[in-house]
């Protein structure tokens, strides 16, 4: 994989650049850079959540000399990177001559995910059998990605989906327990008491969502929660 350059921020340490000679155990080695930003990124809590990763880290100049540090070294995210895919690392020395240096990495996290095992139509209600474990390289799914297998297990598809489609929240929505026109029971219930009665849905309705339902003996439209199916509860 091709790597980058690392980019010096704050050039103060050159040899020569100043007209100080320096001996080679001077300067802080590369090697000590490079690996104060990968553990920096192994690290980080957005990383070590993954089951698997690896990281490739970019290369700095070998023209580049910087001071000797003797301090740790400051290792922090680069202004506008992001901890996965390709990212850049800041690493700085505070003492006795300051530099900062941008380290640049790929960061690739692995998990296994869900993918459809063969295409599935619009309003499909999906089953175990629709769906294959692969393993997934996963800086590329900024949409989303299910590991559990139940947290897909009784959707219903949003569209028809191709086969090998790793599965995101918007390829999926809770299946409808109630459609506009059904007849469905309207129940009215407090603390003492509960009344069921008949009433047409207005819209559909998946699990958990209000709809609008028109009392069939008052012709009187209320809203309510689908609570089970065929069923809306009145809100209070």
């Amino acid at each position: 994989m091709k790597t980058c350059t690392a980019i010096l921020t704050l050039i103060t340490a050159y040899a020569g650049g100043c007209g100080v000679s320096l001996a080679a155990g001077d300067f802080q080695s590369h090697q000590s850079i490079l690996d104060s930003a990968q553990q920096f990124l192994l690290g980080h809590p957005d990383i070590r959540r993954y089951p698997e990763t690896t990281i490739e880290m970019g290369h700095i100049d070998s023209r580049m000399q910087l001071s000797q540090c003797d301090q740790p070294l400051e290792t922090y995210l680069a202004p506008g990177s992001r901890i996965a895919g390709k990212t850049t690392v800041g690493v700085r020395c505070s003492a006795p001559k300051p530099w900062a240096l941008y380290v640049p990495a790929t960061v690739m996290t692995y998990a296994t995910v869900y993918q459809t095992a063969q295409p599935l139509p619009r309003d499909h209600i999906i089953v175990a059998q629709d769906l294959i474990a692969v393993k997934t390289e996963l800086s590329g799914l900024n949409r989303g990605y299910y590991t559990d297998i139940q947290d897909l297990v009784g959707k219903q598809t949003r569209r028809s989906l191709p086969q090998s489609q790793t599965l995101n929240p918007g390829h999926v929505k809770p299946p409808l327990w109630i459609k506009r026109g059904e007849t469905v029971a309207l129940v009215a219930s407090s603390t003492r008491f509960s009344i069921r009665m008949q009433g047409q849905a207005l819209s559909d309705g998946a699990k958990g969502e209000q709809i609008r339902v028109k009392n069939l003996s008052s012709s009187r439209v209320v809203e309510g929660i689908d609570t089970a199916q065929g069923t809306v509860t009145v809100m209070n």
